[in-house]
């Protein structure tokens, strides 16, 4: 069984058997009347009977809501980049920089870099393979100059390559509509060399209609494509 929530901008909600994966939760404002249609949880909608696993990829506050710790529970282990600051005062939070791998309970990470700051995860839990690919991007800035450009390309391409031929069944990536045309370039690229089975686009706060978009122009590859439309939207279940 695995359910997959979206909550918000790169933030995931994934429910498994005996699991819980949380990624990148970040609250920002919502007007909506009620707590769950904005895509945000409590302390009170984590069971006691699962493994909880909080993972964040940087410090970046679109990704890094100390809220989570208002989560705090006996089952709860928090899995950090290491470019956030220790906390003295948390016992149970596992810091990883690029290229490491651990396993915590009856999980398995590996983390991979970022083209930005920290570090991706994959994450093998109850015979799932699940990438959250944090700010790891091709970031095509039309603001940049050519060797700018380049070097970000090239940056990708090699941190992509370590992935290259692993079995992934769902990929968590950015689809981020403020690189305007060159939004797609990232995770095009992904789908070609990786193949992941399932992926799903992220980073766009609620320009939904990014999804939409990026769904039709890859709707010839191999993998399934996910559309979003809304805060605390189930996007696939089985």
């Amino acid at each position: 069984m695995i359910e997959i929530t979206y909550l918000f901008h790169s933030g995931f909600y994934v429910e498994l058997e005996k699991s819980i994966l949380i990624f990148d939760y970040f609250r920002d404002n919502c007007k909506k009347n009620r707590y769950k249609d904005c895509g945000q949880i409590k302390k009170e909608d984590l069971p006691d009977n699962k493994n909880i696993y909080i993972f964040v990829s940087h410090g970046h506050y679109d990704h890094y809501d100390k809220e989570i710790f208002t989560f705090n529970k006996e089952n709860i282990s928090y899995i950090f980049s290491n470019d956030i600051k220790p906390l003295d005062n948390f016992q149970n939070i596992t810091y990883l920089g690029n290229d490491e791998e651990v396993n915590i309970k009856d999980i398995n990470i590996k983390t991979f870099g970022s083209t930005d700051e920290g570090i991706s995860f994959l994450v093998n839990v109850e015979n799932f393979n699940i990438f959250h690919a944090g700010d790891l991007n091709w970031w095509h800035w039309e603001g940049e100059n050519d060797k700018e450009k380049q070097e970000a390309k090239n940056n990708y391409f090699k941190e992509v390559s370590k992935l290259k031929g692993k079995v992934i069944d769902f990929a968590f990536f950015p689809v981020d509509p403020r690189l305007e045309d060159a939004y797609y370039y990232g995770g095009e690229y992904f789908i070609r060399e990786v193949s992941p089975k399932v992926f799903i686009p992220m980073h766009f706060q609620d320009v939904y209609e990014i999804t939409e978009r990026f769904a039709e122009k890859m709707k010839d590859s191999k993998s399934e494509i996910l559309k979003i439309s809304t805060r605390g939207e189930s996007l696939y279940r089985k």
